[in-house]
C-alpha cells in the first residue's frame, strides 16, 4: 500500500515539515487545496510554498476542494502533480474536466465525501485513475473518522470488481491508530494521513503503521 501525507495539521513551520516529509518514507505529499467556496476552510499558498513544493523529490497529488477547477488546475500544475483530484461536487460537467486534466498530461481523481451519491460516480469511473473516499467532512484537518465510510469502502470495491474497472481506491480524513483498526478488511491502494504523521514525533514509525 502507498501512503500519502498532508500538512494541513502540523506542529513545525511549512519548511521543517516538508523537509520531514522529503526524508522520511512516505510515498506521495498530499497537497490539499481550498478556496473557501466548496468547503468552509481557505489554504493559503505564497510563490515561496508552491516552489518548496515543486522541488520536494516526493511525487505530489493535489486534492482540490475548490470551485474554480480550471483556475486551480492551472496554478497547481506549477507543481508538476503526478496527479490531480478534484471533489465530485465541484462541477456538473466531469467530462470537461475529466478532458482537460487528459490535456495537461496529469492522471486525474475524484475525491467523494461522506454524502456523495456513488451511482453517481460510476458513468466516469473508466476515465479515471483515482478515487479518494473522504471519511470526513471535506475541508479541515483532526476531524474524526467516520465508520460509515467502511461500507462505502466495501461497495466501491465491489463495483471495480463488477465492472472489471482498474482505478485506484484511497482514503482520507480521520485516520489513526482506531481507524486504522477499522481499515484492516479494506482492499486499499493508497492511504492518505495528516496530522497523524506531521503532528508526530517520528514521520516514519507512523508511516509504517499505514502499510497494513
Amino acid at each position: 500500500m502507498k501512503t500519502s501525507v498532508s500538512f494541513l495539521s502540523i506542529n513545525n513551520s511549512f519548511e521543517k515539515t516538508l523537509k520531514l516529509i522529503n526524508e522520511s518514507k512516505v510515498d506521495f505529499i498530499h497537497v490539499d487545496v481550498a478556496d473557501g467556496l466548496l468547503v468552509n476552510n481557505i489554504t493559503h499558498f505564497d510563490k515561496s510554498m508552491l516552489d518548496i513544493l515543486r522541488k520536494s523529490k516526493k511525487p505530489k497529488e493535489v486534492h482540490l476542494m475548490t470551485l474554480h477547477l480550471r483556475k486551480y488546475i492551472d496554478i497547481f500544475m506549477y507543481l508538476n502533480p503526478e496527479i490531480i483530484i478534484y471533489e465530485f461536487e465541484a462541477t456538473t460537467n466531469h467530462n470537461k474536466i475529466i478532458k482537460y486534466l487528459n490535456s495537461k498530461n496529469v492522471k486525474v481523481g475524484i475525491a467523494i465525501s461522506p454524502l456523495t451519491d456513488l451511482d453517481l460516480l460510476v458513468p466516469y469511473l473508466k476515465k479515471i485513475d483515482l478515487v479518494l473516499v473522504m471519511a470526513i467532512i471535506p475541508g479541515y484537518g483532526g476531524q474524526k473518522f467516520l465508520p460509515s465510510t467502511i461500507e462505502r469502502l466495501k461497495r466501491l470495491e465491489e463495483i471495480k470488481k463488477e465492472n472489471n474497472l482498474t482505478f485506484l481506491i484511497s482514503i482520507d480524513g480521520g485516520i489513526n491508530d482506531n481507524s486504522l483498526n477499522l481499515l484492516n478488511d479494506t482492499k486499499l491502494d493508497r492511504i492518505v494521513a495528516g496530522s497523524y504523521i506531521c503532528k508526530s514525533t517520528n514521520f516514519d514509525r507512523q508511516i509504517e503503521k499505514l502499510k497494513f
